[in-house]
C-alpha cells in the first residue's frame, strides 16, 4: 500500500485546481503563508483514514439509477478505493455528481407519476439569490439598565421611573410613546448588496457582532419585517409571491447541535428525509416505490457525502447521553437540513466547538456538495483556518453590519492593500480580514499608502468598497437577466442562439414551482404517524427511565398504601367496617344505627376519601416535577418548525398519543399495589374502572402542563406557576 499522502501537499494540488478553475490565481503570500503561520493546523490533519463505501444501495430500479451492473461497478470501485487509502476521505465531485443524478432521476419520476406522466425532464432547481439595498433594524432600549439588579428589577423602582417618565412627558421632554422608555432604531445590516449564484460556496466571516448570523437568518425568511430594501428568489421576492414557503428553497443550519439523544444517525436521516421529501401514503405501495428510492438514495448521498457511514448506527447522544463524537454530531446537524437538497443552504458558525481539522472536513464536504449538485451554498465561519478558507469560492465579509467586501477570495488582500493594509506575515489570510475592521486593524495600516490618513471605521470600509469595482460589477449583476426568472415576464437577451430549446427558463420566465409553494410535505395524519413513531422510540430507548419510573411508582405504591392499610375495605375488623356490616344484614334498622356504627361508617368514608386523595395528589406532583423537563424538547420543535417538517397540530397530537403508553405503565405501577394493599373493592369492574379514571386524570393533567411548558420561557416559570 502506497504512503498515505499527507494533507498539505493535497491542500497546494487543490489549490492551484480552484484557482485555475476561477481563471485566476491566489496570491503567492497566500500560498507561501498557508504552512509557515499554522503549522499546528498541518500537524493535526495528518492522518490515514479509509474511504467509505460510495456505491448505491443494492436492489434499487434501474429508472431511480440503480441497475445491477452499475451497483457492482460502484460496489468494486468502493472495495479500492478502501484500499487505497491515498485518496480523500470523502467522495469527489464526480461520484457526488453521479449520485445527484440518480436522486434528480427518482425525483422526475415522481413528480411525473403526480402530474399523471410516466416521467418527466425534471432538471435541477437552481435559484439565485439577489440582495438589493437590505437594511434590517431592531428597537433598541437605551435608557435601560445596564446590569439587572433586585433594586432595578423591583416595583418600587420601576415605579418611579414610571411617574418620572410621566413628570417628563408634563414638561415636554419626553414623548408620549417614550412613557415606558426611550427606544431607538439600531441597524443590524444595512445597505447590503449581494449576488448568489448556483454552484457557489460562499464564506460569510467578520468580527463578532457584524451580523453573519442576521444575514443568514435574512437569507432564510427568519427574520420579521422590521427590514427595508428586497431579497429576491429568481426575481421574485416575499411581497411578490406571499405564497411561498422559503423553507422549500432555503435550509437554516443553526449553531446548536439539537437532536434526539437516542435516535441514531440513521434514523435521524430518515426522519428527516420522510417530512421533507415525503412518505408515500399510498395503500398497498412496494417497498421500491419512488418516494422510497429517492428518500434512500438522498439519505445514503447525504450521509456518504459527510462521512457519517461509520457511525450511522451509533446513536446521536447528547451532552447527557453517550453517542457519536462532537464532529459527527456537527456533521449530522448540517445533513439533517441538506437531506432534499434545497438550492440554498446558509450554515451557521458550524465550526463551534470544533476542532481545526473537522471544520475542514465539513467544510469541503460542504463545497463538494455545492459543485457537484449546483447549489448555492453560505457557511459563516469565525477564524476559519487557511485550508478551510482556501475551499470557498467568494468571501462575504461584514462590520458591524456593513458590507465591506464581497467578491473572491484570492482578491481579498490586494483589495485591502488597496486601502493602506497589509497582512503581516503572521498571519494568515482568514486572521487578516477579519481583524482589518477591528480597531487592532489600525496596526496593520500604512496611511502613506492608503487614501486615508487614519484607520477606516466601518462606515469608511463601506463607503470604500461602494466606490470599489468590484460592487459596481455586483449593480451590473443585480440588474442583469437572469438564467430563470420567476416573476413571469419575458426575458430579453438570455436565448442561448446556439442551443435555444436548452431550457424553458432560457427562453420565457417560468412560474413559481408548485413544490416551493407546499406549506408541508406530508398530511397532517402522516405527520401525526411519523411523530408517534418517533416518540415511541425515543421512550423504549430511554431504558433507565422507564427502569427508575417503574421502580419509584412502584415503591410509591406499596409505601402509601401501607399508611391506609385495610383502612378502604368493605367488611374489615381493622377499620370496624365489619359492624356496618352486621347492621347491612339487619336490614339497617333505625334504632341500630348506634355510635360504634356512626363512627366505623366515618372511619371508612375517610380511609377511602384520604386514599383516593393522596393517589390524585402524587399523580399531581409526579406530572408537575416531570414537566419542566419538557422545556428542554422545545428547541427541537423550534428546529424542525422553522424548517416546516410538520405541523404545530400534528406535534402536540403526536405527542400526546406517544405519552399513553408511559401514562398506563405510571398508573398500573403505583395504582395496582395502592388499591389492593388500600383495601378498596376487590372487583374487576371496579378495578379497571378506577385504573381508566386515573389515566384519564393523568392524561388531562399531563396536557395542562404541557401548555405551560409550551408557554413559559423557563423551568422556574414552569415550576411555580404550575405549584
Amino acid at each position: 500500500m502506497d504512503t498515505p499522502l499527507l494533507e498539505e501537499d493535497a491542500l497546494a494540488g487543490a489549490a492551484d485546481a480552484t484557482a485555475s478553475s476561477r481563471g485566476g490565481s491566489l496570491r503567492p503570500t497566500f500560498h507561501d503563508s498557508l504552512q509557515a503561520s499554522r503549522p499546528d493546523y498541518f500537524q493535526s490533519l495528518r492522518r490515514g483514514t479509509v474511504v467509505p463505501s460510495l456505491h448505491l444501495e443494492d436492489g434499487l430500479p434501474a429508472e431511480a439509477g440503480g441497475d445491477g451492473d452499475a451497483t457492482d461497478d460502484a460496489a468494486g470501485a468502493g472495495v479500492a478505493d478502501v484500499e487505497d487509502s491515498t485518496k480523500n476521505t470523502v467522495m469527489d465531485v464526480p461520484e457526488l455528481t453521479r449520485r445527484f443524478a440518480s436522486l434528480r432521476e427518482a425525483k422526475s419520476i415522481r413528480l411525473g407519476e403526480l402530474d399523471g406522466v410516466a416521467k418527466v425532464d425534471q432538471p435541477t432547481l437552481q435559484v439565485e439569490v439577489r440582495l438589493k439595498d437590505y437594511s434590517y433594524h431592531v428597537p433598541i432600549r437605551v435608557d435601560a439598565p445596564s446590569i439587572k439588579t433586585v433594586f432595578n428589577q423591583s416595583p418600587c423602582y420601576v415605579g418611579t421611573k414610571f411617574m418620572q417618565n410621566v413628570a417628563e412627558l408634563i414638561t415636554g421632554r419626553r414623548k408620549v410613546g417614550d412613557i415606558f422608555g426611550h427606544y431607538e432604531q439600531r441597524w443590524i445590516l444595512k445597505d447590503i448588496n449581494l449576488v448568489l449564484k448556483p454552484g457557489k460556496t460562499y464564506l460569510v466571516s467578520g468580527p463578532p457582532g457584524s451580523g453573519k448570523t442576521s444575514l443568514l437568518k435574512a437569507i432564510a425568511g427568519m427574520l420579521n419585517n422590521a427590514s427595508s430594501g428586497r431579497i429576491e428568489y429568481n426575481g421574485v421576492s416575499m411581497e411578490d409571491a406571499p405564497d411561498i414557503v422559503l423553507q422549500n428553497t432555503v435550509s437554516y443550519v443553526g449553531q446548536l447541535d439539537l437532536h434526539a439523544p437516542f435516535l441514531t444517525v440513521q434514523e435521524t436521516f430518515d426522519f428527516a428525509a420522510n417530512c421533507r421529501i415525503g412518505v408515500d401514503t399510498k395503500k398497498k405501495s412496494p417497498p421500491s416505490s419512488i418516494n422510497s428510492q429517492e428518500n434512500i438514495l438522498s439519505e445514503n448521498l447525504t450521509i456518504d457525502g459527510l462521512d457519517l457511514a461509520v457511525c450511522r448506527d451509533t446513536y446521536v447522544g447528547d451532552t447527557n447521553n453517550r453517542g457519536v463524537s462532537g464532529g459527527q454530531r456537527r456533521r449530522v446537524t448540517v445533513g439533517e437540513m441538506m437531506v432534499g437538497q434545497n438550492p440554498v443552504a446558509c450554515a451557521d458558525e458550524i465550526s463551534t466547538g470544533l476542532d481545526a481539522a473537522v471544520t475542514y472536513d465539513i467544510s469541503r464536504s460542504i463545497v463538494k456538495f455545492a459543485k457537484a449538485a449546483q447549489t448555492t451554498r453560505l457557511v459563516s465561519l469565525l477564524q476559519p483556518g487557511p485550508e478551510t478558507f482556501s475551499l470557498f469560492d467568494e468571501v462575504i465579509l461584514l462590520a458591524e453590519g456593513q458590507l465591506i467586501y464581497a467578491g473572491p477570495i484570492d482578491e481579498v488582500v490586494d483589495y485591502f492593500a488597496s486601502l493602506g493594509y497589509h497582512q503581516p506575515n503572521t498571519m494568515d489570510v482568514a486572521d487578516f480580514i477579519q481583524s482589518v475592521a477591528t480597531p487592532d486593524g489600525g496596526m496593520m495600516f500604512i496611511a502613506e499608502e492608503s487614501p486615508m490618513d487614519e484607520h477606516y471605521s466601518a462606515s469608511s470600509f463601506a463607503e470604500a468598497f461602494r466606490s470599489s469595482e468590484r460592487h459596481r460589477q455586483t449593480l451590473a449583476e443585480l440588474s442583469s437577466p437572469l438564467k430563470c426568472n420567476w416573476s413571469g415576464k419575458k426575458l430579453n437577451n438570455v436565448v442561448d442562439e446556439e442551443n435555444p430549446h436548452q431550457s424553458d427558463c432560457n427562453e420565457v420566465n417560468s412560474a413559481v414551482p408548485a413544490e416551493i409553494k407546499q406549506q408541508y410535505i406530508n398530511s397532517f395524519w402522516t405527520s401525526v404517524k411519523l411523530l408517534v413513531h418517533k416518540n415511541l422510540t425515543l421512550l423504549k430507548r430511554n431504558r433507565e427511565f422507564l427502569i427508575g419510573k417503574t421502580i419509584e411508582n412502584f415503591g410509591m405504591g406499596i409505601g402509601m398504601a401501607l399508611i391506609f392499610l385495610q383502612s378502604a375495605q368493605f367488611p374489615s375488623s381493622i377499620n370496624d367496617s365489619d359492624k356496618i356490616a352486621d347492621w347491612f344484614d339487619q336490614g339497617c334498622p333505625r334504632d341500630g344505627y348506634t355510635d360504634n356504627v356512626s363512627e366505623s361508617y366515618d372511619k371508612l368514608l375517610a380511609g377511602t376519601y384520604s386514599s383516593i386523595f393522596l393517589t390524585a395528589f402524587h399523580i399531581l406532583l409526579g406530572t408537575l416535577t416531570g414537566t419542566p423537563d419538557e422545556i428542554d424538547g422545545r428547541s427541537i420543535y423550534y428546529k424542525h418548525a422553522d424548517a416546516r417538517f410538520y405541523q404545530a397540530g400534528a406535534f402536540l397530537l403526536g405527542g400526546q398519543i406517544s405519552q399513553l403508553p408511559l401514562l398506563a405503565m405510571e398508573i398500573l405501577c403505583f395504582g395496582t399495589p395502592f388499591y389492593f394493599i388500600a383495601g378498596l373493592a376487590y372487583e374487576a369492574r371496579a378495578f379497571f374502572v378506577y385504573l381508566a379514571i386515573l389515566i384519564a386524570y393523568k392524561f388531562a393533567l399531563k396536557m395542562l402542563y404541557g401548555v405551560l411548558a409550551q408557554t413559559l420561557p423557563k423551568k422556574a416559570n414552569v415550576q411555580a406557576i404550575g405549584s
